[in-house]
């Protein structure tokens, strides 16, 4: 998969939770969650500019994902303090949950091409491709991101306006 599909990906599969997080914890969380998940869409393919490090390689594994789960945690934790005071829902837990997530759903973005990853390296060299279609696919990549945006944008727009759709009884 392209950027713009990964992009697209991660925004629908962080779509459903816009709404869930904002009603539990408050539309910051939300949104920074959102920031995370969209961080972390194209983050694993910065190794196409280094030489010395093979693309989908260390940077396509479920131990990069967990790296980027406890620095997405702790900037997490650092936002709240920075900048929401009280933290309205921004916890260590949630940074790194998204962050984790974020780069697994890049991985299985990449999973579904012939090129496949080894999401286990070095620990099993075992080789994961379900070669469903190419990362080259304009159209898939192109429909992935519409979608994906799209979902995005309409979760976001509900959980701004729920308040409004939304009256007390009585």
């Amino acid at each position: 998969m392209y950027r713009d599909g990964h992009a697209g990906f991660n925004a629908l599969l962080y779509a459903p939770f816009v709404p869930l997080v904002s009603a539990s914890y408050s539309l910051e969380a939300a949104l920074w969650g959102a920031v995370l998940a969209l961080a972390a869409a194209t983050l694993p393919d910065f190794d196409q500019g280094i030489p010395w490090i093979d693309h989908r390689g260390p940077t396509h594994t479920v131990w990069f994902a967990l790296l980027f789960g406890l620095i997405a945690g702790a900037g997490t934790v650092l936002v709240a303090r920075s900048s929401f005071g009280s933290g309205g829902g921004f916890t260590f837990g949630f940074g790194f949950v998204i962050g984790t997530c974020g780069i697994l759903a890049h991985l299985v973005g990449d999973v579904v091409t012939p090129m496949g990853i080894s999401p286990f390296a070095p620990v099993s060299r075992a080789h994961m491709t379900l070669n469903w279609f190419k990362s080259k696919n304009e159209g898939l990549n192109r429909a992935f991101l519409l979608v994906g945006s799209a979902a995005l944008l309409g979760a976001l727009l509900l959980a701004i306006y729920r308040p409004v759709l939304v009256t007390p009884a009585g």
